[in-house]
């Protein structure tokens, strides 16, 4: 017989845990499951039919495999390339691991070995794979949301070195002598090397991104500082003048009770109650970097015709540094407002777009809630932290997500019907955490 199924089905097995262990799933379990079957009948199916024809080109098998990729193509949330880019990569894995399979069975059995190879290869991936998922899986994660940062032509290059594996090292062409053996790691070598290549690649694209971010954040917060400082600068000098003034406004008031027009007096004084003392500047809490970056935002949501609504309970000292604090709150309202921004004229939600701002400090931990209303879109569904800003966007969603990590805490994004919610906890002494776990 040409060609038997067990090698394949091997893979398969190890391919599925691997995929449903870090790929996020977009489908029902129902939808899932149906698929997987039809793409199991499509490749056995089409395996039984070749051998029947008496076909002898692996090319055939091998195309009849891609009803796995399309499978995970419709099942996994993940982006088309970021899908790609997994399933060569683990399945150029799996080749090597069949070949250095059979080049054991060989050398162990000193011919074909068939049945030891299946024994050992099965062994192999018995043993891989829950170390795979233990150890490997959350950089594998780190590794695909690097990837999503680049270009998706670089999905290409798991493809091309299975194809190259597969031609120089695949079932026609068999590993007869210690050198093909030597060959054959010396390519895995270099394969594992170029991928090493690009992600530092994509690293450091991703650093300086972000190390431009941070500066930019940083330079929102002076602006919004220096913002916020005049603005109390303006409410003293104000002040000033109402307190030189104000002999005058009491001797003009003694004069009109002195001469018994209480209702001239009534009406001098509410003109005063309603007139300059507007002027100061609005207080949200009593840290000033929170009060300057929230009332920053506040006044520009309000300029867009946005309804804002902010509750904030924070003392002048929260035990954070003002960079991280400005950071989660200017990232968070901000992308707020932004989400208020795309809702699109016409639409029955513009005109009650609104931001609200919840946030308090208890027992050392600093809790953050950021709502706004938002245009439902489907694109990100099922994808935690969507973003609109394609690729390279969400840096300010990362930014928070960095600094509350940091601080030991957690975040989460809640989509609703029409709303969005962020919602954060930090703890404002690090070194205080594992006892108020405790």
């Amino acid at each position: 017989m040409f060609f038997t199924p067990i090698i394949p089905t091997i893979t398969l097995v190890s391919q599925l845990f691997i995929e449903y262990g870090t790929l996020t799933r977009r489908r029902s379990v129902p939808v899932h499951v149906l698929a997987r079957l039809l793409s199991f009948l499509v490749v056995y199916g089409g395996y039984w039919y070749l051998n029947r024809l008496g076909v002898r080109r692996f090319l055939d098998y091998y195309l009849l495999t891609l009803a796995y990729l399309a499978a995970c193509l419709y099942l996994f949330a993940e982006s088309p390339a970021q899908k790609v880019f997994m399933y060569f990569t683990v399945w150029g894995y799996s080749s090597f691991v069949s070949s250095l399979c059979a080049w054991a069975a060989r050398l162990i059995s000193g011919g074909d070995g068939i049945p030891l190879r299946y024994a050992v290869y099965a062994g192999a991936h018995l043993i891989m794979v829950p170390l795979y998922l233990r150890y490997v899986r959350g950089r594998v994660k780190e590794i695909l949301a690097l990837f999503e940062k680049g270009k998706p032509i670089y999905a290409a290059y798991p493809f091309l070195a299975f194809v190259l594996f597969t031609v120089m090292f695949g079932p026609t062409n068999g590993l007869d002598s210690p050198r093909g053996l030597a060959v054959m790691l010396l390519f895995e070598t270099f394969v594992v090397f170029s991928y090493y290549l690009l992600f530092s690649h994509f690293h450091a694209i991703h650093g300086m991104t972000l190390a431009e971010a941070r500066v930019e954040s940083g330079e929102k917060q002076a602006r919004l500082q220096r913002k916020y400082y005049a603005q109390v600068e303006r409410g003293l000098a104000k002040q000033r003048e109402l307190l030189h003034d104000a002999r005058h406004h009491l001797v003009a008031i003694a004069a009109l009770q002195s001469s018994d027009d209480r209702e001239a007096a009534r009406s001098y004084v509410r003109r005063l109650l309603d007139g300059p003392g507007r002027l100061s500047p609005r207080r949200f809490c009593e840290n000033d970097v929170a009060n300057a970056v929230i009332g920053g935002y506040i006044e520009i949501a309000e300029e867009k015709g946005i309804a804002v609504t902010a509750e904030i309970d924070l003392p002048a000292s929260i035990g954070l540094d003002d960079y991280d604090l400005c950071t989660v709150f200017g990232n968070a309202v901000e992308n707020a407002i932004e989400a208020c921004q795309r809702i699109p004229e016409g639409s029955a939600m513009r005109e009650r777009r609104f931001v609200d701002v919840k946030s308090r400090l208890e027992k050392g931990r600093l809790v953050i809630r950021v709502e706004n209303s938002y245009a439902n879109d489907t694109t990100g569904a099922g994808v935690a932290f969507a973003s609109s800003k394609g690729p390279l966007g969400g840096l300010g969603l990362e930014s928070v997500r960095s600094v509350v990590e940091r601080h030991g805490g957690c975040l989460s994004v809640e989509p609703g019907d029409g709303s969005f919610t962020l919602s954060a906890l930090l703890y404002a002494d690090t070194a205080a955490e594992p006892a108020r776990r405790a």
